[in-house]
């Protein structure tokens, strides 16, 4: 009976151990091999800033981490690389291509996410 529970609870951690992969996660990547559909919001009444009484859309503002990311872009460059990586942005995309293309125009993997999120927020990959 001893023998019984002590192999059922090294059972766990074998099958927890077989499991394990060398490749890291890929996260959100598919970013960067298709375009994100993004779902039209409903109508959305604009907010009135109490302080300056100015109108507020709500669906042009952004994440700050994203404001990060875009903080070094006008919005000439974000334009020119959105388009510009658009031609290899497939599915099957490498890792070796990304590369290539952020070497090239001098931007992070992060930044690119970036630029991508916020070309096809604004409807540039939908023609």
């Amino acid at each position: 009976m001893n023998r019984f529970l002590f192999v059922f609870s090294l059972l766990p951690l074998f099958m927890a151990c077989s499991k394990m992969d060398d490749k890291p996660a890929q996260g959100n990547d598919s970013l960067l091999s298709r375009r994100m559909d993004i779902d039209p919001l409903p109508e959305i009444k604009p907010k009135k800033d109490t302080a300056t009484g100015l109108l507020i859309d709500q669906s042009s503002l952004r994440s700050p981490e994203h404001e990060v990311m875009l903080q070094r872009f006008n919005a000439v460059e974000v334009a020119r690389i959105y388009h510009a990586f658009r031609e290899i942005r497939k599915p099957g995309i490498t890792e070796e291509q990304i590369n290539k293309f952020t070497k090239e125009k001098k931007i992070t993997v992060d930044e690119l996410k970036a630029i991508l999120e916020e070309g096809d927020r604004l409807g540039w990959g939908k023609h």
